[in-house]
């Protein structure tokens, strides 16, 4: 019998976040709408990661939503990345009016302030206030079940 935890469908993301004259951006599939309204998002940062350190210190970060087709851009946002002015792994971002990098090809992004953080054992879960949407392209979301397993975690 294996776990059906891996069994549940997520959707890929790339989170951004801006902290003082650091950015970065991750790659994360535990990521989901909490509220109408307000219009809130919420995404699990496993404590050990980068980004973790940055969206506690940051008040504002960005949800990107892959399109089906771009699966590759995932191995580019786990680990150490080379990070400049409009690239993140060499995948070109744009700065978000929060500050944040969002993906500049995806299929949109939000733009989230900061307001919950919330220990989830192993993860964060950071709650997110929408303050800005932006769609970029159409397509079909990627989704965890598109990835044969190649990528579990958050």
């Amino acid at each position: 019998m294996g776990n059906v935890l891996t069994k549940f469908t997520y959707g890929m993301y790339v989170v951004g976040v801006k902290a003082g004259d650091v950015r970065n951006g991750m790659a994360a599939s535990w990521a989901a709408q909490v509220s109408f309204e307000p219009k809130r998002a919420m995404v699990a940062v496993k404590k050990t990661r980068f980004t973790h350190s940055l969206l506690d210190s940051a008040g504002a970060f960005t949800i990107s939503v892959l399109r089906r087709d771009q699966a590759d851009i995932l191995e580019r946002f786990k680990g150490e990345k080379e990070v400049t002015e409009t690239t993140i792994g060499g995948v070109p971002v744009i700065a978000a009016e929060n500050g944040a990098p969002a993906l500049a090809d995806c299929l949109g992004y939000i733009e989230l302030e900061k307001v919950h953080a919330f220990d989830a054992g192993d993860h964060t879960l950071f709650v997110g206030e929408v303050t800005r949407m932006k769609t970029i392209s159409e397509g079909g979301p990627l989704t965890s079940s598109d990835l044969d397993g190649h990528f579990y975690g958050g």
